[in-house]
């Protein structure tokens, strides 16, 4: 009987702490807080750093540069980032946001955003959906996460990938411009990819859409080592090879040009996946930062992309005011619109449904938060979440998928339809500069598109064959 009782003090004990230890009006949930938090465990040193440095890290200080504070129910509040290095060690991501998770929980952060990677980004979904806290994706995305959704309900992913919806507009534009260029000639390709995620699932839908669209890829392997690049560059030389597609980050992507003006090989397309996307491979950062990475050995050379300066709309909006902000070199033509899409959500989010709770300070409900963004649809915003099904054998989606705001216990991406461009390709101006011009195949973003990519906004037309390797 004595020990039962003291158990029962015990717990009332207990409880009682904890409530003391509760924040926020009435002695539940966060503690109001002078100032709007937005946190994320980003790659700021190792391997994955000059991704974030040049991805994440100028969009968030841009925005929050031009946006300092968010009026939530007539209160200012000052809006911080909270950028906490992982050193691209899964393990201190991981870490992090657990850490950031508690700090959400507490009212002492109020928005997360995601981290550096695709690989990354799925693994901190899994924490975000139990603990109900809304992630925000920035960089990073992938097809494995249409078999996810259903998953991460807190989760909303906004950067472009390989089928959503690089991938086919590349096939069909490169498969249109061989046949003009030469239609008795059979278009072929090589494919070196990342042994990774990342590179097996590109290499994946490239193998899909190329076969699609008639062209023929004669090799495709992981590329592993400097010498595996070289001599998937020498094989593609010896058998002239059309297409060259490396589909890795910047240690393959940064290095292929220079191994292909060694050994005098001059395909007629190179498609380079992450890295060639950024100002800094033809302009570098500034004269006393880091030099061009191609220069002008960036001419004809593919990539993804979303938007230019030359494109009308939102999408070119963000460029051209990151540009202006931090020059050409720090500029993310396949993200930054994308990214910058993802904090107005946080900032609507944070006017909408946060709360001054009487002037005492801010807080959100992160379901709230969640449920705003997701119910939002093409009735209320030109931009809105989805949740897809994964593809199978089909080529594209049907319309409805596209359209319908994210249902409950489902996470989101954000809609390809609102993309601006998928393909980027380095062209020669007037003045003798280069740069990333939007390229397409004939018709896209027209009515009968077989994509459906109605907002497509080709701003030169594609250069085939690539021209020749500077002097």
């Amino acid at each position: 009987m004595k020990k039962a009782l003291f158990l029962v003090m015990a717990l009332v004990l207990a409880v009682s702490i904890g409530l003391i230890g509760c924040g926020g009006p009435g002695g539940g949930g966060p503690t109001p807080s002078d100032k709007i938090v937005i946190a994320a465990s980003a790659s700021k040193t190792g391997p994955l750093s000059p991704i974030h440095s040049l991805a994440k890290a100028p969009i968030t200080g841009v925005y929050t540069g031009m946006h300092p504070k968010i009026n939530v129910e007539g209160t200012e509040y000052p809006v911080e980032l909270d950028i906490r290095d992982d050193a691209s060690i899964l393990a201190n991501m991981l870490d992090n946001t657990e850490d950031i998770i508690d700090d959400i929980q507490e009212g002492k952060v109020h928005f997360l955003l995601g981290p550096t990677c695709t690989a990354y980004l799925e693994r901190q979904a899994a924490l975000c959906s139990p603990a109900k806290v809304v992630q925000m994706g920035m960089e990073g995305g992938a097809t494995s996460l249409f078999d996810e959704l259903m998953n991460y309900e807190y989760s909303f992913f906004n950067l472009s990938f390989s089928n959503w919806f690089q991938i086919p507009v590349l096939a069909k534009m490169l498969a249109e411009a061989h046949e003009a260029y030469n239609a008795t000639d059979p278009c072929e390709a090589v494919i070196g990819y990342q042994n990774d995620d990342h590179g097996l699932e590109y290499n994946d839908q490239a193998t899909k859409y190329f076969a699609k669209e008639g062209i023929d890829i004669k090799k495709a392997e992981p590329i592993t080592s400097a010498t595996v690049l070289e001599n998937l560059v020498q094989y593609a030389k010896d058998n002239n090879i059309d297409i060259l597609c490396i589909f890795g980050y910047t240690d393959w992507t940064w290095t292929v040009h220079a191994v292909c003006m060694a050994k005098e090989y001059n395909p007629k397309a190179l498609v380079c996946g992450p890295g060639v996307n950024f100002g800094l491979y033809y302009s570098g950062l500034a004269p006393a930062e880091i030099p061009p990475i191609a220069g002008n050995a960036s001419n004809g050379v593919i990539t993804f992309a979303v938007a230019n300066n030359k494109t009308t709309g939102w999408a070119g909006d963000v460029i051209r005011t990151m540009e202006a902000a931090v020059s050409m070199g720090a500029t993310d033509y396949w993200g930054h619109p994308l990214y910058w899409k993802a904090m107005d959500f946080i900032y609507a989010g944070a006017a909408a449904v946060g709360s001054n709770n009487g002037g005492e300070g801010f807080t959100i409900d992160q379901t709230e938060f969640r449920d705003y963004i997701a119910n939002l649809g093409p009735d209320d915003v030109d931009i809105w979440y989805v949740t897809p099904e994964p593809l199978g054998d089909n080529y594209s989606w049907t319309d409805e998928q596209l359209v319908n705001p994210v249902p409950d216990d489902y996470a989101g991406l954000l809609n390809y339809k609102c993309h601006t461009g998928e393909i980027g390709q380095w062209q020669a101006q007037e003045d003798g500069s280069m740069y990333l011009e939007i390229v397409g195949y004939d018709g896209i973003g027209e009515t009968g598109d077989e994509y459906e990519l109605v907002n497509y906004q080709v701003t030169a037309p594609f250069v085939y064959p690539k021209p020749a390797w500077p002097e």
